[in-house]
């Protein structure tokens, strides 16, 4: 189905950053775009930053002059609801509050025809609740955008009990004609992103509640291990921490105040105190010209051993034995259970939802924890734990033995899932709830986490590249910890069944 886009009229509904950013995109699809907003000013505003845009875009080369005079000729801007009469999809961008939304949905359906679609960019509320007022629910659908709109590519099709399948196939498509990558959800608290997001936040938060490592080396890890743009500290700093809180707390209520959701103490007491991000100078970091924020915590240079002993290779990350081999130690490979054994005799062994110290208790030797990495040939840095009664010259060894690699080298506080571990464990958890919940297939779950927050790989990807089974120890060994927040999902030991 191709929908011609100058027989399509498209109005948007609130001409702030989100309309503003929809508006020009379906402008720049061919659309003719009417677009409203209670205040001429706000209208007014939103041109004047659509025109800018397409203008740095032009001075980039990468639109034609013609092509800018082309998309703000599309532009229309409208006085009242009534002059979106001709509109064949009206997309509301309002501010989110559910009665008035509600109001504007009412008011819309008794201006506009019949098979009109209307469609939501709402980030937060239930579109069965939204749409329980109106007399033709089947044609309410969600289109949820991602900040800033023109860039994004991804669009949540948020589907109510009521909405229609060829209405959510239409915008889909519509979608897809756009340019963006859309993905097919049930409406749910939180959708897709902003529900399997939560851990990524939450995890590292809990993380500097237990003193594992500062906010600095956290983001460092996340980014040179997991390879995700940025950290969350930085990210929530970005983002603004009270509005992260507050999606927090409404996706905590929705789910009946699940512990792994549950908001944290740390994040709501610098909110309290006006800590909140960038856009007041401090957050989790300070900012400022002459301010210089903490970096990451590397450990000092030290000598690496001659030669080390991989007992049972086969058992450790394909990645992490190239990375072994193909350096200047002597490795020798020997039957085990996949432990990389220096020669003093403690051993370095793949974290798995485990403390250091409570391994070494099991196994009757020195143990130090391995994080995950995405790749750890392509990792930058490699994160280690030490058990209690760990020498320092067995640390020492294996902090030489990785910056013998080239390797930048993290030694943490001995926690249960260290760092990436176990933030992957429970993005991976969450995702696979969603699924389990038949909110989202795979598929759409993996795209939208990789083109709505850029993860370098879509949460479910990722577990199967880990392995299905050692998703599931970690969140099991996770439990001792807290049995509720680390549940594992059924659809997760399903997968072990089955692989």
């Amino acid at each position: 189905m191709q929908i011609e886009a100058n027989n399509y009229p498209v109005a948007v509904l609130g001409a702030g950053t989100m309309g503003e950013g929809i508006a020009q995109i379906a402008a720049r699809a061919g659309h003719p775009v009417m677009l409203y907003d209670v205040s001429q000013q706000q209208l007014e505003t939103a041109l004047e930053n659509i025109a800018k845009r397409l203008e740095r875009s032009v001075k980039k080369e990468k639109i034609t002059a013609e092509k800018k005079e082309l998309i703000l000729g599309n532009l229309i801007p409208q006085k009242t609801l009534g002059d979106l009469s001709q509109a064949k999809l009206v997309i509301e961008a309002i501010i989110e509050d559910l009665a008035i939304k509600q109001t504007v949905f009412c008011e819309l359906e008794s201006l506009l025809a019949e098979n009109v679609i209307l469609a939501t960019n709402t980030s937060s509320f239930d579109l069965n609740k939204m749409g329980s007022v109106l007399k033709r629910p089947q044609h309410f659908v969600g289109m949820h955008f991602f900040n800033p709109a023109p860039i994004m590519a991804l669009v949540e099709i948020v589907r109510s009990q009521h909405t229609d399948t060829a209405v959510a196939d239409t915008v889909f498509k519509l979608s897809e004609q756009w340019g963006k990558s859309p993905v097919h959800v049930r409406s749910s608290p939180g959708f897709i992103v902003n529900r399997v997001a939560r851990p990524f936040y939450s995890e590292a938060l809990e993380i500097l509640k237990e003193n594992g490592t500062d906010a600095a080396s956290c983001d460092a890890i996340m980014r040179d291990c997991g390879g995700f743009r940025m950290g969350p500290f930085e990210l929530m700093d970005l983002i603004g921490l009270d509005v992260n809180y507050v999606v927090t707390c409404q996706i905590w209520e929705s789910y009946q105040r699940h512990p792994r959701f549950a908001p944290s103490e740390l994040q709501k007491k610098l909110v309290d105190s006006g800590r909140l991000g960038r856009k007041s100078g401090k957050g989790f970091f300070e900012y400022g010209e002459q301010i210089e924020n903490s970096t990451a915590q590397n450990a000092q240079p030290n000598s690496g051993p001659d030669s080390i002993i991989l007992e049972g290779p086969e058992h450790l990350p394909e990645s992490l034995r190239k990375l072994l081999e193909g350096g200047s130690v002597s490795v020798e490979n020997y039957a085990g259970n996949g432990y990389i054994r220096l020669p003093e005799g403690a051993i370095v062994v793949p974290a798995n939802g485990k403390r250091s110290t409570e391994r070494s208790a099991e196994i009757g030797q020195t143990v130090i924890s391995l994080d995950l990495c995405l790749d750890y040939e392509r990792s930058s840095r490699i994160v280690l734990a030490s058990s209690l009664e760990c020498s320092e010259q067995d640390l020492q060894q294996a902090v030489g033995l990785f910056q013998s690699l080239g390797k930048q080298v993290s030694v943490i506080k001995d926690i249960a899932g260290m760092v990436l571990t176990r933030t992957v464990a429970m993005l991976a958890n969450e995702a696979s709830l969603l699924v389990q919940e038949e909110v989202a297939d795979v598929a759409a779950v993996n795209l939208a986490m990789r083109k709505g927050v850029n993860y370098p790989l879509g949460p479910l990807e990722w577990a199967e590249q880990w392995g299905w089974d050692s998703v599931v120890e970690t969140l099991d060994n996770l439990q001792q910890v807290n049995a509720e927040r680390y549940q594992t999902s059924e659809w997760l030991r399903q997968k072990i069944k089955l692989s």
